[in-house]
């Protein structure tokens, strides 16, 4: 239900650059939490100050979600992908060559976590990530449907010339 807020977005897409980065409903998301638990919060404290415990964990989860940021940036021209996570002010950079990249692909998962095959009764999640030749994956992103995970693993193998692995009968099932 709550899919939308984390999720990535194809930014930019030109010749020699693929931005991803977090939708803007995410940050819209955490505005009204901050607004709403904050209201929420003073009409409570008038109450008790006890009250006003769980509006305040509403306003610090609207604050983690507004200052949250989330950057893939594909540079042809360098030869690197620029990774970029933030929170609160405190965040993370790296810097990936793209030859150690070999694949973008997108699985489908049943919701306990293990592959499944193809059925239209067993709900399914699918999953975008760019495998490298050495170290763990990079995790994109997660949706229900694989459109918007397609299109964006498209724009990247493009760019990067990597391969992109799917399986097209989930994808064409939708």
């Amino acid at each position: 239900m709550l899919e939308w807020i984390g999720s990535l977005r194809l930014r930019e897409h030109s010749s020699m650059r693929v931005v991803l980065s977090l939708s803007r409903s995410t940050r819209i998301a955490g505005l009204v939490l901050l607004v709403g638990g904050g209201y929420l919060a003073l009409v409570m404290w008038a109450i008790s100050p006890l009250w006003a415990l769980l509006p305040g964990m509403l306003v610090m989860l609207g604050a983690v979600l507004t200052s949250m940021r989330r950057d893939f940036i594909f540079d042809r021209e360098d030869g690197v992908l620029r990774m970029e996570r933030r929170a609160l002010g405190i965040g993370t950079r790296s810097v990936v060559p793209l030859f150690h990249l070999r694949a973008v692909v997108i699985v489908a998962r049943s919701v306990d976590g293990k592959s499944i095959p193809f059925s239209p009764v067993t709900p399914a999640r699918y999953i975008a990530f760019i495998d490298r030749r050495v170290g763990n994956a990079i995790y994109l992103d997660e949706a229900r449907r694989c459109a918007t995970l397609l299109t964006m693993a498209e724009a990247i193998a493009e760019l990067t010339e990597l391969r992109l692995e799917y399986d097209a009968t989930f994808c064409a099932s939708e």
